[in-house]
Parts: structure tokens; sequence; C-alpha cells
């Protein structure tokens, strides 16, 4: 069977999903231009960390941080915050083991 004649295939599934993620992310986040901007910026401090793995975390953290300052009661992101957070520190812990 041809994936166009699936009903409810993986692909019509994720055309679905994409079509709504991108329309509530611009309303959520504002214009992909001044995000990306916000990110790269602050991208560019946390680049200067010499620990690859927490450096990535950080880049987590600042994607977030660059979403808040547009739309800064989007309870998601302050989450998300606290959750990148939370695996920095499990990544600290477990190097002390």
């Amino acid at each position: 069977m041809s994936e166009g004649r699936l009903p409810n295939s993986l692909l019509e599934q994720f055309d679905t999903a994409y079509a709504t993620v991108t329309l509530d992310r611009r309303d959520i986040y504002g214009a992909p231009e001044e995000t990306y901007r916000r990110i790269a910026a602050l991208r560019s401090v946390v680049d200067e960390c010499r620990d690859p793995q927490i450096r990535e975390i950080l880049g987590m953290v600042v994607t977030k941080v660059a979403r808040l300052v547009q739309t800064p009661d989007h309870l998601d992101s302050w989450v998300d915050v606290a959750g990148y957070a939370r695996c920095g520190v499990m990544l600290l812990n477990d190097r002390s083991l």
C-alpha cells in the first residue's frame, strides 16, 4: 500500500502537527527572524563554555530565554528552562560519582 493511501498515516499525522506548530509558533514566539537573532546573540556567549555537554545544555536554556523575551508568560518555556537546568545538575552529579 502506498503512503498516500494509508488513512491516518504517520505522514498525515506529521503534516497536521507541522501545520499546527508553525501557526502556533509565530503567535507564541513572534517572527522567527527575531527569535533566531536573539538565540544567535546568546549562543555566542554560551559557545565560550569549554565543556561540550554543558555548552549544549546552556544552548537549550538560552533558546528558551530568547523565546521568553518575546513571551514571558509562556509557562512551558519556564518549565523547559528548569528541566534543562536539572539536566545540567544531573550531568555534574553523575560526573562526581
